[in-house]
């Protein structure tokens, strides 16, 4: 078999791998506290821009395969994160509701949010990409290609526009791992989140650095490739630190590592089950 074959055929499926185990956490805990939906956010609008940049200005077939095959990965993982996320207006407003004074006033306006208020409003006045239904985020993403459509569309011949277009999904692309590092460290657990996805970051940015540098490419994509790398890093401390052993070693059963949402059922989830 031709060596090239192989290495393409790594190069866009060696990505997916990772998503789908995050996948299968997902679907065994059913819950998704433990997984960013940002990060699916980050690599759909990356890789909608860079299928846009691919044809203005045709780069390796392999990326572009590469990217399609990923849109359609994190579409898959969306759906099971959004069937699974752990928390609703209802549940809310339901903890709300228990906690005052009963009132008509009071009563009435958290039934109309228990009743899906909030879920019946339009997908665009609600907290950007925190939405209640699938079909949200698909109108979200349908309404973004269709502008980057129309752009490119008519500004196609400005070889300026594909650049941009190249720059932004490279650099949309460079703050992939950051959400989940923020999320990991609010919660002060990384229960839920795949330790495949993150061997697949921290290893393929490393790879990705050390092949910007030495091919000398553009400073762009080192910076980059830099910036990714230290936040992969980051989560491989908070795995660490987070994980049960070292908590119980250092005897951290008060102390500012368990703050976070002890109802949150992938808290209490044992880290060292995933």
């Amino acid at each position: 078999m031709d060596v090239s074959f192989l290495l393409s055929s790594a190069m866009v499926l060696g990505p997916v791998v990772g998503y789908v185990d995050q996948y299968a956490i997902i679907r065994k805990t059913q819950s998704s506290a433990g997984f960013n939906s940002a990060t699916c956010a980050i690599l759909l609008f990356a890789n909608i821009l860079r299928i846009f940049f691919w044809v203005g200005k045709r780069f390796d077939t392999t990326l572009l395969v590469q990217s399609i095959v990923m849109i359609l990965a994190q579409l898959i993982l969306l759906q099971v994160v959004v069937e699974y996320q752990h928390s609703s207006p209802s549940t809310l407003y339901g903890d709300v509701r228990s906690s005052f004074s009963s009132s008509s006033l009071l009563d009435e306006d958290l039934q109309a949010e228990a009743e899906g208020y909030e879920s019946r409003r339009p997908w665009y006045r609600l907290r950007f990409w925190h939405w209640d239904h699938y079909l949200d985020y698909v109108n979200c993403l349908l309404a973004f290609t269709t502008i980057i459509a129309l752009l490119y569309f008519f500004l196609r011949s400005y070889p300026a526009f594909i650049e941009v277009l190249g720059a932004l999904s490279l650099g949309i692309e460079s703050t992939l791992p950051m959400p989940q590092c923020i999320s990991s460290f609010r919660r002060k657990s990384t229960s839920g989140f795949s330790k495949l996805v993150l061997a697949s970051w921290f290893l393929g940015d490393g790879f990705k650095l050390f092949y910007f540098i030495y091919t000398n490419s553009p400073l762009q994509f080192i910076i980059c490739g830099a910036i990714q790398l230290s936040i992969d890093t980051m989560i491989v401390v908070e795995f660490v630190i987070f994980s049960s052993r070292v908590k119980k070693w250092m005897g951290t059963s008060t102390s500012w590592l368990r703050v976070g949402d002890e109802n949150d059922p992938a808290f209490l989830h044992d880290d060292s089950e995933h």
